[in-house]
């Protein structure tokens, strides 16, 4: 449900800030805001919780990328300057470069190995 559930969730934050600063400023870059805060907020999260309280690894518990797809609901909001196309391409975009701006931080662990005698992929 990750790729599912996740970019339904952050789009709602990043809709409401890119909102606030195209109202107000004419600023295009509400949603690339939003989710610096938020990966922010997550690191903070997963280095107190896991790192420091439990010494558990930080990379099995990394959060996902989603710059790339702030980046393009955006920059969709910049050259079209319209709600309507936004919502539907932008929001389209956005959720469609989720799971594949994040193959890069899975890499490592799509690699087959030999645990006595046996090829684990």
């Amino acid at each position: 449900w990750w790729p599912i559930v996740t970019p339904v969730t952050t789009i709602t934050f990043c809709a409401a800030l890119q909102y606030y600063n195209w109202v107000n400023y004419r600023q295009p870059f509400g949603a690339t805001l939003t989710i610096l805060a938020l990966g922010f907020g997550k690191w903070v999260a997963v280095y107190t919780s896991w790192w420091w309280w439990s010494n558990y690894p930080p990379n099995f518990v990394m959060p996902a990328t989603l710059i790339p797809s702030a980046l393009v609901l955006d920059v969709t909001l910049l050259l079209t300057r319209n709600w309507t196309l936004t919502a539907v391409i932008g929001a389209w975009m956005y959720a469609a470069l989720f799971y594949p701006s994040n193959w890069p931080i899975f890499a490592y662990s799509h690699t087959p190995i030999v645990v006595d005698g046996t090829l684990l992929s």
